[in-house]
């Protein structure tokens, strides 16, 4: 069965929730989702991905076609089978002395490195985008954790909001309806 989805003009997430209520009422299909941005193409080609399903896109006419095939693999998990996501959200931690508080994320980035469990992903928001860019303060860890294994996502929104989109030196770029089923999947998440 092939199913198409005209979503061009459609704002994220609208097109993954598009795709995925046809994705979630058969067991096996191809869907092809038209949008008109590079985003939307990135967006979906994680869902796909972190869904389990394969993916691919082609441009035509200006407009790019997403074809996703329910194939489903095996869920990805951490090396250690534990789902622990960690939300960073800011680019300080705790409240108070921003100075201090710089100081402590830095810190607290660097023992991600160190501790176990690994968390398996690692989501950045709002001001924590900053960590994952080009002027990174903490670039070598946030590297070091993707290189064991660690997802990093970072919210297309953020980038764009802060011009940081084409500064991206690690992870991937996500959206909204990712980060919201990362989270809800999780055994534990925390906020930092």
């Amino acid at each position: 069965m092939e199913k198409i989805i005209n979503a061009v003009g459609l704002c994220c997430p609208q097109p993954i929730i598009e795709t995925k209520k046809v994705l979630d009422t058969v067991d096996e299909c191809t869907v092809i989702t038209i949008v008109d941005n590079r985003d939307a193409v990135e967006n979906l080609s994680n869902f796909a991905r972190n869904s389990g399903y394969a993916v691919d896109f082609a441009e035509k006419d200006g407009q790019y076609h997403v074809t996703i095939k329910k194939e489903k693999v095996a869920e990805c998990r951490s090396a250690n089978g534990h789902r622990l996501v960690i939300l960073i959200s800011s680019d300080v931690l705790g409240q108070g002395a921003d100075e201090l508080g710089e100081g402590l994320m830095k810190s607290y980035i660097y023992a991600l490195t160190e501790v176990q469990p690994r968390p398996s992903t690692l989501i950045f928001m709002n001001k924590g985008v900053f960590f994952t860019t080009e002027d990174s303060p903490v670039k070598d860890s946030i590297k070091a954790l993707e290189e064991e294994g660690v997802e990093i996502l970072s919210c297309g929104t953020c980038l764009n909001y802060f011009g940081l989109s084409e500064k991206l030196i690690a992870g991937k770029v996500s959206n909204m309806y990712t980060i919201a089923e990362k989270l809800n999947q999780a055994d534990n998440a925390i906020r930092i």
